[in-house]
């Protein structure tokens, strides 16, 4: 709706065109700003129950109206995302959900480390159970809903709520940028793209190109000091080699060599030729983070170098710091490793998410960091820490994100 005294709206509820429940909203919380346009507040007792199946089936409706006006309500795409879940369960309330037992996997996974694998055709298209991902063409699985309703992301039309992200997120990089020149330090930013976008032509979907926040992004921060493109290593893919891997929504060993590499060219551009000389000469196979989805025990053939492939810079690698915070997750993990027979002697520090990760798999931007640098730390954090910069004065400053996490701008 567009701005108006609370007092004129209703919300009502309707179960199959029926109203079922009427409130109006009774007060307002300024950090719903943050999710929605709108920061009214509500409580709705309806004059029935109603499943999870009702609310995702659309059965329930609730929309706000004013006058002759209205808008239907929707949940947030987390709470969406336990709704499906939920009627799923509903649905499947009379079904044995485990196809195989622990013993039965088990039972097989000395076959996956001798290479023992089988193709089977599955229909491209299909997606899974729960609605959050698809198989696509060449073995490949696209993640397309989750927490952060990604296929949406594709589909939303270039407006004034998409040119305000776009603001925000320019804003936030340049005081970045600032906070690192007051302290005399650089700072490079970088958002890598997703699967969907990178292997749009093997999702069968139709999306021609990136999100359009990220296309936004792109447009206005191409050829600034500080931004390295996280879609220019892709545009032109060569390599036999598929960037991200079949059943995950990450980074191959081949695409984190590529996106490494033009994060190299920036930061210490004689690293580049000796990235790009580490040959893929291994293969072993591993389930992805979207096998679970489909309920099978699906898996990538994985392509990395071999430990000779960077011995010359092994010797003096150490990992001196793993930090996990006592709560579950992965926000406020932190790596450090130093390694006095790095190639670059610059000390670098990262602010970014799973696509840096642990650095135990060259899939893992901070497994080449790792090798490639006398120091290199790594924050798993939206946010760049200042107290942290401050406390370990790097030569450089990385933050790094990804299109799906676009849609929410950090505090710092």
């Amino acid at each position: 709706m567009d701005a108006q005294d609370n007092r004129d709206v209703r919300v009502v509820a309707a179960f199959d065109g029926a109203p079922v429940g009427e409130a109006s909203p009774s007060g307002s919380r300024k950090d719903l700003l943050k999710v929605t346009d709108q920061d009214a507040t509500f409580s709705l007792r309806c004059s029935r129950g109603f499943t999870a199946l009702d609310v995702v089936s659309g059965r329930l409706v609730v929309k706000a109206q004013c006058g002759d006006r209205e808008k239907a309500l929707r949940f947030t795409a987390h709470d969406l995302t336990v709704l499906k879940k939920a009627a799923l369960k509903e649905l499947n309330a009379d079904v044995t959900p485990a196809l195989w037992s622990p013993a039965d996997l088990d039972a097989v996974k000395a076959r996956v480390k001798t290479g023992s694998m089988t193709p089977v055709l599955l229909p491209a298209g299909l997606p899974s159970p729960d609605g959050s991902a698809i198989i696509g063409l060449r073995g490949h699985l696209f993640l397309t809903g989750g927490s952060n309703s990604l296929l949406s992301q594709y589909q939303a039309p270039v407006d004034d709520a998409v040119l305000s992200r776009v603001d925000r997120w320019v804003d936030l990089f340049a005081q970045r940028q600032e906070q690192c020149e007051a302290r005399g330090l650089r700072y490079l930013q970088t958002v890598l793209p997703e699967k969907l976008t990178a292997l749009r032509a093997d999702a069968l979907l139709q999306i021609d190109g990136p999100s359009r926040l990220l296309q936004e992004l792109e447009s206005r921060l191409r050829g600034t000091d500080f931004y390295v493109s996280g879609l220019e290593p892709f545009d032109q893919w060569s390599s036999e080699d598929d960037p991200f891997l079949m059943a995950d929504t990450h980074l191959s060993a081949a695409g984190a060599q590529s996106v490494f590499a033009a994060l190299a060219a920036r930061i210490d551009p004689q690293l580049v030729p000796l990235i790009e000389a580490i040959r893929m000469d291994e293969v072993r196979y591993a389930t992805g983070d979207l096998s679970g989805r489909f309920g099978l025990p699906i898996y990538s053939r994985i392509v990395e170098p071999s430990e000779d492939q960077v011995s010359a810079y092994r010797g003096g690698l150490e990992m001196v710091e793993k930090h996990f915070p006592p709560e579950n997750g992965s926000i406020g993990r932190r790596f450090r490793w130093v390694n006095d027979t790095a190639p670059s002697a610059l000390k670098v520090l990262v602010f970014g998410n799973s696509f840096f990760s642990i650095g135990d798999f060259a899939g893992s931007l901070s497994w080449w960091g790792k090798h490639f640098f006398r120091e290199f730390h790594f924050q798993w954090a939206p946010d760049v820490d200042w107290a942290l910069v401050d406390e370990l004065r790097p030569d450089i400053v990385v933050g790094q994100t990804v299109e799906r996490f676009l849609g929410r701008i950090p505090e710092a």
